[in-house]
């Protein structure tokens, strides 16, 4: 048991080594240049009283009928509003150790399965809170309709939880479990098509 964790703890190392490293690339971005995100693109624009910045959706346009905030309304602070409320899933040390094995982190490995995993709680917020639904905990709850949301979020989130529970079916855990049937063990790397598979079967 001590050997396990020992090996389990070098492997972590190394791959903290190998895969920790970032290089710092210089970025030319205009700040006049539209920023997308998932089907909105948020930008700034001239409006009738002067510059506003504003957000639109693939395939919606713009009408003089719609409300001058409609039109003009969201902008980059509505672009961060929308980037925060995505889920972001990336490697994790230290999680309960996976089925057959001795691994308690992903890092190294893991990448394509938070892939998915972040394909696919992006797709149940919008399946069950919409494309719209912001995540503002410093706002707080103020009626039923945001207590529902909030429930339903956490929810969501707690079905990736890092470990093998009923309560977490989407975990990594239930992934690597399913990844078996693919002749995949816990520390393998798993390709796009893999992934799909299980996302696949735990759905």
């Amino acid at each position: 048991d001590l050997k396990g964790k020992v090996e389990s703890r070098l492997l972590s190392m190394w791959n903290n080594v190998k895969f920790g490293w970032t290089v710092k690339l210089k970025t030319s971005f205009s700040k006049e240049s539209p920023v997308w995100l998932l089907g909105r693109c948020y930008h700034r624009k001239l409006s009738p009283s002067g510059s506003l910045e504003s957000s639109t959706e693939i395939g919606t346009e713009a009408t003089a009928q719609d409300p001058i905030e409609q039109i003009y309304g969201e902008g980059i602070e509505g672009f961060k509003s929308d980037f925060i409320s995505r889920v972001w899933m990336t490697y994790r040390r230290e999680f309960p150790t996976m089925s057959g094995s001795t691994f308690t982190t992903d890092c190294g490995w893991g990448c394509m399965l938070r892939s998915g995993q972040m394909l696919l709680a992006q797709a149940l917020i919008c399946h069950f809170l919409g494309r719209s639904w912001r995540w503002s905990p410093e706002k707080g709850i103020q009626n039923a309709r945001e207590f529902q949301e909030d429930c339903l979020h956490r929810m969501i989130i707690k079905w990736f939880g890092d470990k093998s529970s009923v309560n977490s079916p989407l975990s990594i855990h239930q992934m690597v479990i399913l990844g078996e049937v693919l002749g995949k063990k816990p520390g393998d790397w798993y390709g796009p098509a893999s992934v799909a598979h299980c996302l696949n079967a735990v759905m």
